[in-house]
């Protein structure tokens, strides 16, 4: 079956097609100067349409340079969570009730907002969470598509309704998907628009209503998008955002006995508690969760070396390689695996590390100072225990003294079975392995708990075939060389994954996303 199209939003591309790339910069540089000139702001919570203060803050610094401050925000706690709830919980009726128009109306003039704002928030992303310009940028247009695509399919659903007839003489049957409730929303940092915008118009458009809690190290660009919602018309006590820690928000979140569902994206190990939780208490509705990876790719004898030397250098320090979908081990055959080497070394050392808002930046600063100490001890035990090509390095040379930078690392002579291989690490580090053939690679690529993404390089129309029939992950690339594994394209590319790598095996972005939403009924009336 052909699937509709979809335009996606693809802002530097276009700009690149227009031979207008210089605008973009432009456009960017004073969007950048701009957000600048206002961070530092007090920011309070968002609950039943009101700002609500709290008393207690917490400070929000730029990783890529920790002397500028983001702003301050205030602290939730339980009560607050309480109070967001109650308000989510008193309006749901009301809509549920609102008709398929009213909702698409709202979604895609949020989208447009955001369109005519997409400077802005781009500046926003990358001096809050460090991504490079055209990689916040990304995540500005993922955002819209999300907003577009799910508006477009609901509206073509018809809500999800629809009038089944008339069985026998006198009967009246109607099937329909109708929404659970109250939804929480509990949003990483690494895509902090485009996954928090995604998760929260799933809940919403299907007619949940939602208490939203960011990751605290992205909460301004979280509270931009709640107020570009509320600006587009989205009611009050539908949406309400609820900033803090896990402990203090993120669980009694989890717990309240009025949230019916829970949508997360986030460690494996978080998102199995919240499933864990939701059995303990009883509840019956829905943990929608993406849980991370540990994507293989396997460069065959028959690939285009340069492109599987691109696309795994941009696979796997893109952002640092702060992505779940982010390449982390590469299995080479024998009798490539030198030159592969060699030559990946050699790009990576190109690699420009810098603050995000700088034009030639590619490898950014990472989040927090538990990822740097992660960084440092897995680097430790690959000097210990293996070969570290290149990298490494805490990266100190200049203005890169006052963020958290590092050096993108490659590592060769570590087992296939060994930890650094196998557990996600979320940060600029790949293994390289050799294989003496195709089904080695697939047994290895395979043997994971992880299936998020995977990613082959071969020229062999067979060994491609076999490899999309054998291979264990939700999304699949071949010979992509503008990346691996990373930069799935909503509609195009759903985002999600197999085995521990998700919950459901419906994927972000794709056409069986928001029914996860909504739970059947049928409804029989006789005349």
């Amino acid at each position: 079956m052909q699937a509709r199209d979809f335009d996606n939003e693809l802002t530097f591309h276009e700009y690149e097609q227009n031979g207008t790339v210089e605008e973009f910069h432009e456009a960017y540089e004073e969007a950048v100067e701009s957000v600048q000139a206002e961070l530092g702001g007090d920011h309070l919570l968002w609950i039943d349409g009101e700002r609500v203060d709290t008393g207690d803050r917490f400070d929000v610094v730029s990783p890529g340079n920790l002397d500028r401050e983001v702003g301050e925000f205030a602290a939730g706690s339980s009560e607050d969570v309480d109070a967001a709830v109650s308000a989510a919980a008193a309006v749901a009726p009301e809509w549920e009730a609102s008709d398929v128009d009213t909702r698409v109306e709202i979604f895609r003039n949020a989208a447009a907002i955001m369109r005519d704002r997409k400077f802005e928030l781009a500046a926003t992303i990358s001096l809050e969470n460090g991504k490079n310009r055209t990689e916040a940028m990304a995540d500005v247009d993922e955002s819209i598509d999300f907003l577009e695509f799910y508006s477009r399919e609901f509206e073509r659903s018809d809500g999800y309704a629809f009038d089944t007839g008339e069985p026998t003489p006198g009967q009246h049957t109607r099937n329909l998907l109708r929404p659970y409730g109250v939804f929480g929303v509990v949003a990483p940092f690494n895509f902090p628009m485009a996954i928090f915008v995604g998760m929260t118009a799933g809940a919403l458009i299907t007619g949940n209503t939602v208490v939203t809690k960011p990751a605290k190290a992205t909460s301004l660009i979280a509270h931009k998008c709640v107020d570009i919602f509320t600006e587009a018309g989205m009611p009050n006590g539908v949406l309400n955002l609820v900033m803090g820690g896990g402990r203090d928000v993120g669980q009694p979140l989890v717990e309240h006995e009025d949230v019916s569902g829970v949508v997360f994206t986030g460690s494996r190990k978080v998102g199995l508690s919240i499933q864990e939780t939701f059995s303990e208490h009883g509840k019956h509705g829905p943990v929608i969760a993406e849980l991370g990876g540990k994507n293989p790719v396997i460069v065959s004898d028959t690939a285009e070396l340069e492109d599987a030397v691109e696309g795994v250098m941009k696979g796997a320090f893109s952002f640092s390689g702060q992505k779940c979908s982010a390449t982390s081990r590469v299995y080479v055959q024998e009798n490539l695996i030198d030159e592969f080497t060699d030559r990946l070394v050699a790009e990576t050392e190109k690699l420009n590390i810098g603050r995000p808002t700088e034009r030639e930046t590619f490898v950014s600063p990472i989040i927090n100072d538990s990822a740097l100490e992660s960084y440092q001890d897995i680097c430790a035990r690959a000097e210990e225990e293996g070969t570290v090509r290149t990298g490494g390095n805490v990266a100190t040379d200049g203005e890169l003294a006052d963020g958290r930078f590092v050096e993108p690392t490659v590592v060769t002579d570590i087992p296939h079975s060994h930890e650094l291989a196998r557990e996600e690490h979320f940060l600029p580090f790949v293994t390289i392995h050799p294989i003496s053939n195709l089904d080695e690679g697939i047994e290895k690529s395979n043997d994971s708990e992880y299936g998020l993404c995977a990613g082959l390089f071969s020229q062999d129309d067979d060994e491609i075939d076999r490899w999309f029939d054998e291979i264990e992950s939700g999304m699949c690339y071949v010979n992509r060389s503008q990346s691996a594994t990373t930069g799935a394209l909503v509609q195009a590319q759903p985002f999600g994954g197999w085995k521990y790598s998700g919950t459901t095996g419906k994927f972000a972005g794709g056409y069986w996303y928001l029914q996860q939403f909504m739970r059947e009924q049928s409804r029989t009336r006789v005349d």
